[in-house]
């Protein structure tokens, strides 16, 4: 029975499987091989919990069993347990050590734990004992990718695909290795063959919809047919829940607001969304958060601590994460940057909340459900060319941060000091396309001896992404003297004092820098950019509107060139902005979280009358 039982599990016929092991345990309750695979088959079907309790059964019975171990820690790994994991997986090695399957899944956790060089020592080991382990491959290229190393994580996934064509994470991945080296064309065709594979693969259609907002030249009538393709064939087999939503539609009544994310914790999203969440009006809106954060950090506790309720949802299938929602009764469900990181707009197509609205994603999310988009009148002005399928909601600032407390002393003025003018960009290189390159040559050649400084984080160590930049400005008459990379694993208040040796700061696009523009602002560093058409092309411009640097924020190229070689040539205005910047935005609606946290209250409120006004029969 047990080896009919392993046949069908093997074939994936995993109702048949369970059926027998359920069979077998009623014979024989403490049988250890069917009770550790029908938890393997729970830990398969999303129902983690259960899982960890069978397969530890299996274990008090049979406690020298490595692959129970393995299957236990993947399990953890599922539920965002990873010290668990990480434990499981040593005991595992520790009967067995030449498991390559438990090597390649302790890398896994510590890639998780953020432990990226312990992950790729497990790797390698795990491919020394089978150099044939497309999976480990794959795993060992996104442990590259996240070091900044992506021209090894490339390497690592086409061998994984030699081995596996068929195999489309690695497709995927290969993407975000090809979108990490600046090579966007490739990395579109190789989220495309991961869909090819596995249509219903919602992170390649993620990343495939991320990946265009850096691409130039797109209308914005391209990228909504794109949005509303990958969104329709995510989306077209969730079903609405048959019963109805039972929330009380009284207008005025205490609301109970849900925020999904990944993003509580220390990062870009995190610091936006922490003063929001800690200055909302208690008496009004009740705060639940929905969280997908496999390794909490001290700003996970901080929200914890700021908000009424907190619900973890790692390893839980988006089915069931909508109906926790629903039973909480959510009132108004805030899906926070969709397409970025590990979030899950996906849980709005099942209708978890009366209202469903999208905050701080790059475009429309091209769900049916998702009933509003928070912007501002700058990132939409009246007359926008952008199309999505969520109603707009203009705020009077759409962004908020914190006043950056561990920042440095703003210096005096580095062209002073250097005798010449310094331009700088810490953003992502993937959003430093040929386009960019390109204006960014002509604003060099405008201001005679002048230089560019160019950081993000350890990236520009790697000589694929240093020659593509380098390789651009040369064609355009730059010598490659005039380009400093700056690759450095620092401090926060290091990397803001890097920034601080820059006069002017170039904003990329059409993907604008947000969090790094106000960093820059905040040392004291004023940004000029290139204006677009769509949310994401005017992030930049929204922020220098609501500190009044309007004038910086241009509309054509040439206009850029223009106001970056002005502001050059005028060193008086530079010393002035350099003194002034950082009280300026300390003192603006960009930092003023109560003010901003009132006007989001409000939207919620007001689309909330809007769904308690319809008729029954439409709610």
């Amino acid at each position: 029975a047990l080896d009919l039982a392993v046949r069908h599990h093997g074939a994936g016929e995993l109702s048949q499987a369970e059926a027998i092991y359920q069979k077998i345990l009623t014979a024989d309750p403490n049988q250890p091989v069917a009770m550790h695979l029908l938890g393997v088959i729970a830990n398969q079907t999303g129902n983690n919990d259960i899982a960890i309790e069978l397969i530890t059964k299996a274990l008090a019975i049979k406690p020298d069993y490595a692959e129970a171990h393995n299957n236990l820690g993947n399990a953890f790994l599922d539920l965002g347990r990873l010290e668990d994991a990480v434990a499981s997986y040593h005991k595992a090695l520790a009967l067995e050590p030449d498991f390559a399957n438990a090597h390649n899944n302790l890398g896994n956790a510590l890639q998780d734990l953020g432990r990226l060089e312990d992950a790729v020592v497990s790797y390698h080991k795990a491919l020394a004992i089978n150099p044939d382990y497309a999976e480990a491959h794959n795993n060992l290229g996104n442990a590259f990718t996240k070091l900044g190393r992506p021209d090894e994580a490339a390497a690592s996934h086409n061998k994984a695909i030699t081995l596996k064509p068929d195999y489309a994470e690695a497709h995927n991945n290969l993407g975000n290795a090809l979108k990490s080296l600046g090579r966007l064309d490739e990395a579109i065709a190789s989220y495309h063959k991961a869909l090819a594979i596995k249509p219903d693969f919602s992170g390649a259609g993620r990343n495939l919809l991320f990946v265009l907002l850096d691409v130039p030249g797109l209308s914005p009538d391209e990228l909504f047919t794109e949005h509303l393709r990958i969104s329709d064939i995510h989306s077209r087999d969730i079903a609405r829940p048959a019963e109805d939503l039972t929330n009380d539609p009284a207008p005025e009544r205490r609301l109970r607001v849900g925020y999904l994310s990944s993003d509580f914790w220390n990062q870009s999203v995190g610091s936006v969304l922490l003063p929001l969440l800690s200055s909302h009006d208690r008496a009004e809106f009740e705060v639940f958060c929905y969280a997908d954060v496999p390794r909490p950090d001290a700003m996970t506790e901080r929200f914890q601590s700021c908000v009424d309720h907190w619900r973890p949802i790692t390893g839980k299938p988006d089915s069931e994460v909508a109906g926790m929602m629903r039973t909480d009764a959510i009132d108004v469900l805030v899906c926070v940057a969709g397409r970025f990181g590990g979030n899950r707009p996906l849980v709005c197509a099942h209708r978890a909340a009366p209202v469903q609205v999208s905050f701080h994603d790059g475009a429309t999310s091209g769900l049916k459900e998702m009933d509003y988009w928070l912007t501002d009148d700058f990132l939409h002005p009246p007359g926008t060319k952008e199309r999505f399928t969520e109603e707009l909601y203009r705020l009077p600032v759409f962004y908020q941060w914190p006043p950056i407390g561990e920042a440095p002393t703003v210096e005096a003025l580095p062209a002073d000091r250097a005798g010449f003018v310094t331009f700088g960009s810490f953003n992502n290189p993937v959003k430093v396309n040929e386009e960019v390159i390109s204006l960014w040559a002509e604003v060099l050649k405008s201001v005679p001896g002048s230089r560019l400084v160019l950081k993000y984080l350890s990236w520009y160590d790697q000589e694929p992404i240093r020659h593509r930049v380098l390789e651009g400005l040369e064609a355009s008459g730059i010598e490659r003297e005039r380009v400093t990379f700056l690759a450095l694993r620092d401090t926060f208040a290091e990397h803001l004092g890097s920034i601080g040796e820059v006069d002017i700061g170039l904003d990329p696009f059409p993907f604008n820098g947000a969090t790094t523009t106000f960093q820059s602002l905040w040392m004291g560093v004023p940004v000029v950019s290139l204006a677009g058409e769509t949310f994401i092309s005017r992030a930049a411009g929204s922020i220098l509107h609501h500190v009044g640097l309007e004038d910086l924020a241009v509309d054509t190229p040439e206009a850029y060139v223009a106001c970056a070689g002005d502001l050059a040539g005028d060193l008086g205005r530079l010393r002035t902005l350099r003194k002034t910047l950082r009280e300026r935005l300390a003192t603006s609606p960009i930092c003023n979280a109560p003010d901003h946290t009132r006007s989001v209250e409000d939207a919620y409120r007001e689309m909330w009358r809007k769904w308690c006004a319809l008729p029954k029969n439409i709610r």
